[in-house]
């Protein structure tokens, strides 16, 4: 488990490195994003909200995974959430037609950002007993029903916000988290395919995401409407050149795109820094994403593995689907991009869950150390183990 990645003596320390380095760069790209919209005060909360997803990790991976993955602290972190999802539908502030937050003071709570760890969690306990117990993978059967039901409740909650696509990403991880556990290619074929019509359906039904559809195929139809801010992203992304405008020279924040600082930060950072500061943004997030990956493949314990997989999906499959987004590649679908973007909950959230990871790999390396020791030592620990649960 201590095997040397690349540049680091483990994946532990390359997340460490890589995520200060993501942090700086989002600061930098935060601030000039909102100078139009005081700059600092943006930058202030940014680094306040990483200060306290920094404690998050800490008290995270104190706790343990295991201890979190626990079945009632699951279910009331879910009923939570739910409960979140009702209040921000009839008493959440608005913003462009979707009710998405609850505001406490001058701070904003994003429900959805919070349903997509709970789901992942819940995804880790149910589908892991399924797999250590070596039962069939099914979307409707046992504790795997279970998954399915929570998923579909919370997604439909986030839905009717109304927010296609974040109830599409919910959706996905916990697909994602069963075809990794095993579910048979016929239901992942016909899930697919049900899927497509469904999110076909859900979008000509509506004539906002109707416009949304034109826009994505082409912005240019209506470059003053509806396909302002694809076309302003685009212009600025080109705009930068090879090199960028320089830090603080983007003209595109100046009230020309719209969310700069937010789910379009990444146009803003294309614009200053080019096509090689992109490059380089880019490999970041792929190392990150190989750290990732070596925690998550090097993982015996099943829920461990799902667990160490759906932080996967959720963070580097997120900042690759908003930097397609803000390309064009994908349609505006509601996605910060984690660290360069500000956003408290979603900033939060994922480092809560990177603290998830990071326990699942602290755990690992503690059963490898205790596998490594002579059997007479590990069998005089487990006596010493017995003999303190008697006394307790």
């Amino acid at each position: 488990m201590n095997k040397r990645f690349l540049l680091w003596d483990n994946p532990r320390q390359a997340i460490f490195t890589l995520m200060a380095v993501l942090l700086l760069l989002g600061g930098i790209n935060v601030f000039s994003a909102s100078l139009y919209d005081n700059g600092p005060s943006y930058l202030f909360r940014y680094y306040f909200c990483a200060l306290v997803g920094l404690a998050g990790i800490y008290f995270v991976r104190r706790i343990g995974y295991k201890r979190l993955l626990n079945k009632r602290f699951l279910w009331i972190c879910y009923c939570i959430v739910l409960v979140m999802l009702v209040v921000v539908h009839f008493w959440g502030a608005a913003n462009k037609g979707a009710t998405r937050w609850i505001y406490i003071g001058s701070f904003s709570i994003q429900p959805s950002e919070i349903a997509k760890l709970v789901l992942i969690m819940l995804s880790a306990r149910f589908l892991g007993n399924a797999m250590k117990l070596g039962e069939k993978i099914s979307l409707y059967k046992g504790e795997c029903l279970l998954v399915t039901m929570a998923a579909g409740i919370a997604a439909f909650g986030v839905l009717v916000q109304p927010d296609l696509g974040t109830a599409a990403i919910i959706a996905a991880l916990v697909m994602g988290m069963f075809i990794i556990a095993g579910l048979p290619a016929r239901w992942i074929t016909t899930i697919v395919g049900v899927g497509a019509v469904g999110a076909v359906l859900l979008s000509i039904s509506s004539e906002y995401r109707l416009q949304r559809l034109h826009v994505w195929f082409d912005p240019w139809l209506d470059p003053q409407g509806r396909g302002y801010q694809m076309v302003q992203s685009l212009l600025a992304i080109g705009s930068g050149g090879l090199t960028g405008t320089n830090w603080g020279h983007g003209a595109a924040k100046f009230a020309y795109l719209p969310e700069a600082h937010t789910d379009f930060a990444f146009a803003v950072f294309c614009q200053e820094n080019g096509f090689f500061g992109a490059l380089i943004l880019l490999l970041v997030f792929c190392l990150l994403g190989v750290a990732f990956y070596k925690i998550t493949i090097s993982t015996r314990d099943q829920k461990g593995f799902l667990l160490a997989a759906g932080v996967t999906f959720l963070i580097i499959g997120q900042a690759f689907a908003n930097m397609a987004m803000v390309c064009g590649i994908f349609p505006v679908i509601g996605v910060p991009l984690i660290f360069i973007s500000y956003g408290g909950s979603s900033m939060i959230i994922s480092m809560a869950a990177i603290g998830l990871l990071l326990s699942v790999y602290d755990e690992e390396e503690k059963q490898q150390l205790l596998d490594a020791e002579p059997p007479e030592k590990r069998r005089s620990d487990l006596r010493v183990v017995g003999s303190r649960r008697w006394q307790q």
